[in-house]
């Protein structure tokens, strides 16, 4: 599989804000976000290759990697003219970011991470729980297969996204997921770890503003707390809820992003 300019959409005029999103719903979920960032900036809203196929109902193919996902972000920036820009990601699109900004930081301004899904850092560290095993082995073994609603209520479990598997049909949101599900068979290790060494974190140096919920998985938490300790220029923002919790909170988490990405 070779990398190729994303799918994206370009609305606004201003400084570039580039909005990458998580696993499972893809670019839809920046949405509401980028109609009011789109009042004073370029919004550059982008769908990863996983994202459009997965949700396309393809199933993952083994040759995507985290290089692909980083190269491919690179190519469409290219193809649109952005040099430099502000970024934010959520989830996967937090960790995707991470890969990003480390291997070409000329071209990242600042960055906003919405409890990125950087499980690599916690194995780098010797610190990976149970919690965090379980999601990892749950993931890769969907790569390259089938994936059932069953699957998908088990993932938004280990995600944080419901209190339970057995309540996850019954969430508000199961309808707008369940059609996304197949995103998940792209998870595969090689998509997953980028090889880089926690050390490696410390080389990205713009600010960058840290965001998890209240109540979201502990491990994601932690995330936050590592990159908070090991990055020079961090500043954190906790808000009520889950692994949404941006979405959840748009007007706070814009007042933040918006303070955050100012001149």
């Amino acid at each position: 599989m070779k990398p190729r300019v994303l799918v994206n959409e370009v609305k606004g005029d201003g400084p570039p804000i580039v909005l990458v999103p998580g696993g499972l719903t893809g670019w839809v979920s920046w949405t509401p976000l980028a109609e009011t960032l789109s009042a004073s900036r370029t919004t550059v809203r982008v769908q990863p290759i996983h994202n459009e196929l997965g949700s396309a109902g393809e199933r993952g193919d083994a040759g995507y990697t985290a290089a692909i996902e980083c190269d491919s972000l690179l190519m469409t920036l290219d193809a649109l003219g952005v040099e430099t820009a502000d970024f934010a990601g959520w989830s996967a699109g937090g960790r995707a970011l991470l890969e990003f900004a480390l291997a070409h930081p000329g071209w990242v301004r600042t960055l906003t991470l919405v409890e990125p899904a950087a499980y690599w850092i916690l194995d780098g560290l010797g610190e990976s729980t149970p919690e965090v095993v379980r999601l990892n082995q749950f993931l890769h073994a969907l790569a390259g297969q089938d994936v059932s609603e069953d699957d998908l209520a088990e993932f938004l479990e280990l995600a944080g996204l419901v209190p339970s598997k057995d309540q996850a049909r019954n969430h508000p949101a199961w309808q707008s997921w369940l059609p996304h599900r197949t995103a998940l068979s792209w998870s595969s290790e090689q998509a997953d770890r980028p090889g880089r060494e926690v050390a490696e974190l410390a080389g990205i140096r713009c600010p960058v503003l840290l965001v998890h919920g209240t109540v979201t998985a502990d491990w994601l938490k932690r995330v936050v707390a590592v990159l908070d300790e090991r990055l020079p220029d961090t500043r954190v923002l906790e808000l009520p809820g889950d692994h949404a919790c941006h979405l959840e909170n748009p007007d706070a988490f814009l007042t933040a992003l918006e303070r955050h990405v100012a001149p």
